[in-house]
């Protein structure tokens, strides 16, 4: 992807002029300007080690992976991310059975995209796309995998930028003026959220001898804005592997979720406007309490960054006939076309092993949704995804006991957008209207009708008038010269800053009717141009 530089502020000055700096009528914006962005592929290994998988390993069926950032430093010209892979494999256990079990990976790694014009204190948006997975067993340790995963990181560098933008045209000038709609943004802050938790586990897990490795997802699940203020709720789900109280310490895992809630303040926030909450991971720890075995304390750090914005239409004046003008780059979203499709999925699987068969469906909600890919092609934007669903279900055991299972559902669909080209920017929004989980014969069917929809835009950039230098006024003759201005004859007059046809008409004696009859190229009398010559009718005297 090309990177765009910043263009400087332009000048221009027309030589030979005497000027003089006049008061403008402006309007004030902060806009995030797009300094630079570029896009890099970067290889991600690991290993596996047999001792954390059981059952052990027979066979690789499928793998599913993401990307998440955790932390990320602008430096110059560059962009250094620290990451997670999350990696999800499905396969076939060593046993007689073969049964299909999964287990869960998480791989940290560190990268960096060059970024021409990056500094730091930029805002920088970091997107990544796990484009390939491959699992291949160590040739020196058959229990080992080596992980080789390939990402498509893009760093999008953007910096909050004030332009006081002229709004008027100065009296008497002709003007370029352009409706521009505009992301203001009104206020941006960021917050650490400290979740410091005890919890024990159910009474049928083994106790804790060691933790052996966590990771921890945060989401946003709502946020809303009141004076001054933004409001967000969101939920961590932690998710470890540990190694039993027993004799032969066999690896078990458990699964948590913590709720938070709070507020960053913004000043100026209203309600109604656009907020973006962004929430990272910056620590996930646990640690057993001491002296109790099944009694767990959780420390999770979260750092919670908002802007709040809201787009203005504004009329700006890009140009100014006769006057030295000073400009600067305004760039501005202007909407291409927003369409949502229906989605109909359908996933049809087993029930995994290790989980009791199903009864009865009791609840299915869908957890977590993630965009794998968008590609936009002429006139339409192709989406590929995937849903998590959770299902509740009543058990076919003597007990009737309540389990859950969590099951990822991928699609992939087309959107009609008229005018949207490669190269636009593209907002994909996925809302479940309808889920439904049933047995048929062995295996759990889920439904579910989803509504995509994209917003595209194009990100436009025109040089606006940040400030203006008038032509100085030449002094006017009171009157024509002696016995040069005849009654019944006219004389020329060029015209200056603050004229009107009254004050000539005052000021000569005449009346407006009588200008308009001897410059019939006046068709509003209201708008006359400063450098304009007309005629002015003498007038007798006394």
């Amino acid at each position: 992807m090309a990177m765009k530089k910043r263009p400087k502020p332009k000048y221009r000055q027309r030589l030979g002029e005497t000027t003089t700096t006049r008061p403008v009528n402006t309007v004030r914006l902060n806009v995030e300007e797009v300094v630079a962005e570029n896009t890099e592929q970067t290889i991600v290994r690991g290993k596996i080690s047999g001792s954390d998988v059981k059952p052990e390993v027979d066979k690789i069926l499928s793998t599913d992976a993401t990307g998440k950032v955790k932390k990320v430093e602008v430096i110059p010209d560059k962009v250094i991310i620290e990451g997670i892979l999350k990696l999800e494999v499905l396969y076939s256990a060593f046993k007689e059975d073969q049964s299909v079990h999964t287990f869960r990976i998480d791989l940290p790694f560190t990268d960096f995209v060059e970024v021409r014009g990056a500094r730091p204190g930029m805002n920088a948006d970091i997107d990544i796309v796990v484009e390939d997975v491959s699992l291949t067993r160590d040739p020196k340790c058959a229990d080992d995998w080596d992980v080789a995963a390939v990402l498509k990181v893009t760093a999008r560098i953007t910096e909050t930028r004030e332009v006081n933008a002229v709004t008027e045209c100065p009296t008497g000038f002709k003007c370029e003026t352009e409706r521009m709609k505009v992301k203001h943004l009104v206020g941006s802050g960021n917050k650490q959220v400290l979740i410091d938790k005890y919890f024990e586990l159910p009474p049928d897990t083994p106790d804790v001898d060691r933790v052996r490795r966590c990771s921890c997802d945060v989401e946003i699940t709502d946020t809303r804005i009141i004076k001054d203020k933004v409001l967000f709720d969101g939920k961590v789900t932690l998710e470890c592997t540990y190694t039993a109280l027993k004799d032969h310490k066999p690896v078990h895992t458990f699964e948590r979720t913590f709720k938070f809630n709070d507020f960053i303040e913004i000043k100026g926030a209203e309600k109604d406007m656009d907020v973006d909450v962004d929430a990272m991971v910056e620590s996930c720890t646990v640690e057993v309490a001491e002296g109790n075995a099944c009694k767990l304390d959780v420390t999770i750090v979260l750092n919670v960054k908002v802007r709040v914005s809201e787009e203005r239409d504004v009329d700006v004046v890009t140009d100014i006939e006769g006057a030295t003008v000073k400009t600067a780059p305004l760039s501005m979203e202007s909407p291409v076309g927003e369409k949502c499709k229906q989605v109909v999925i359908r996933d049809a699987a087993e029930i995994p092993a290790g989980k009791p068969d199903v009864d009865k469906v009791r609840e299915i909600t869908a957890r977590n949704f993630t965009i794998t890919d968008v590609d936009i092609v002429p006139d339409k934007v192709l989406v590929r995804g995937k849903v998590e669903f959770e299902v509740m279900y009543k058990s076919m055991k003597p007990d009737h006991a309540v389990h859950m299972l969590h099951r990822k559902v991928h699609f992939k669909t087309f959107i009609d957008v008229p005018g949207a080209r490669s190269g636009d920017n593209v907002d994909v929004d996925i809302n479940v209207e309808w889920a439904n989980a049933k047995m048929d014969g062995c295996d759990l069917v889920i439904e579910a009708v989803l509504e995509v929809c994209a917003k595209v835009t194009e990100t436009i950039e025109r040089e606006v008038v940040i400030e203006y230098t008038l032509p100085k006024p030449t002094a006017p003759p009171t009157t024509a010269p002696p016995g040069a201005c005849v009654p019944g004859t006219t004389f020329n007059y060029t015209i200056v800053q603050g004229d009107t046809l009254n004050k000539l008409a005052a000021r000569f004696g005449t009346t407006v009717q009588d200008i308009l009859n001897v410059n019939p190229q006046i068709t509003n009398p209201n708008l006359i141009n400063v450098g304009d010559v007309i005629k002015i009718p003498c007038v007798a005297k006394g």
